[in-house]
C-alpha cells in the first residue's frame, strides 16, 4: 500500500467573514467572537445557534502573539479536547480598527469557552478587555497545513476536511480574485464551492494559493478552476 506523502507547511488565508460576539460562558472582562456564517458562498445564510458546535472562534488578545507562540501555549494546556483543536492566529480588520486574536476551530462546546480561556491565561496569554467590532471583518489567519498533492499544484488538506488548495503562478489581488471566482461560478458547470485567497511557504518560496471548500473536491473540478485562474493571469 502506497504511503501518502504529506507536506507540512505554514501559511495564511484571507477571507471576509460575518462576525458576532459571544457574551456567555466566557471569562469576565474578555472578548470572544465567532464567524457565524462560515463558507458563506457554499452554505448560504446559516443562522447563529448557541445549541450547535462552535464555528471559528476568535479569542481576542491584548498583544499580537505569533503562530509559534500560540502553538507553544497550546502544547502546554492540559485540556482533554486540545489535541483535536485547529489552532491558529488571526488579525481581524474592521472598517476603522484591527485586532489580534487566537483562532480556534473544532471546539466541542460553547459551555467550555471560559475553561479554554483560563488554560491559555495560565500560560501567560493576555486577553483584550475591549474590542469594537463591526458586523464583518477581513480576517488574515496564519495557520499550519498538512497537505497531500493529488495533482500538479493541487493539494488536499488533512487537517481540515472538504478543503483543497490550488497553487498559482503569481500573486493575485482581491479584485482579480473576486472577478475570477464570479466568472467561474457563472460560466461553468462546477459544483458549488467557497473560495478564499492565501499563501504558503513551499520549498522555501512563497506560493500563492486559492482555498476551495466543497463536498465535491474532484481533481477535474479543481483543475478547471486552476486553468481559469492561470488563463486570467496570462491575460492580465
Amino acid at each position: 500500500m502506497k504511503t501518502k506523502q504529506l507536506i507540512q507547511v505554514c501559511g495564511s488565508i484571507i477571507k471576509e467573514e460575518s462576525i458576532v460576539p459571544i457574551t456567555v460562558n466566557i471569562v469576565k472582562n474578555t472578548f470572544v467572537a465567532e464567524a457565524n456564517n462560515p463558507y458563506s458562498d457554499y452554505f448560504g445564510v446559516a443562522p447563529f445557534n448557541m445549541q450547535t458546535k462552535p464555528n471559528s472562534l476568535f479569542l481576542f488578545t491584548n498583544p499580537y502573539y505569533s503562530l509559534q507562540e500560540v502553538l507553544r501555549f497550546a502544547r502546554l494546556i492540559n485540556l482533554s479536547c486540545i489535541q483535536n483543536l485547529n489552532i491558529a492566529v488571526s488579525v481581524l480588520n474592521f472598517t476603522n480598527d484591527h485586532y489580534p486574536a487566537i483562532r480556534i476551530k473544532n471546539f466541542p462546546d460553547y459551555a467550555m469557552i471560559h475553561k479554554l480561556q483560563e488554560c491559555f491565561a495560565e500560560q501567560g496569554v493576555e486577553f483584550a478587555r475591549k474590542v469594537n467590532i463591526g458586523k464583518r471583518a477581513v480576517i488574515r489567519t496564519n495557520k499550519c497545513f498538512s497537505l497531500e498533492e493529488i495533482d500538479k499544484d493541487i493539494f488536499i488538506d488533512h487537517l481540515q476536511e472538504k478543503t483543497a488548495y490550488i497553487a498559482l503562478s503569481k500573486l493575485i489581488h482581491q479584485d482579480f480574485f473576486s472577478q475570477m471566482i464570479s466568472n467561474i461560478r457563472n460560466n461553468t458547470a462546477s459544483p458549488m464551492f467557497d473560495a478564499a485567497r492565501g499563501a504558503i511557504i513551499l520549498e522555501s518560496e512563497i506560493t500563492d494559493i486559492i482555498r476551495i471548500y466543497s463536498d465535491h473536491l474532484e481533481v477535474d473540478m479543481l483543475k478547471r478552476i486552476q486553468d481559469k485562474f492561470e488563463k486570467g493571469i496570462l491575460q492580465s
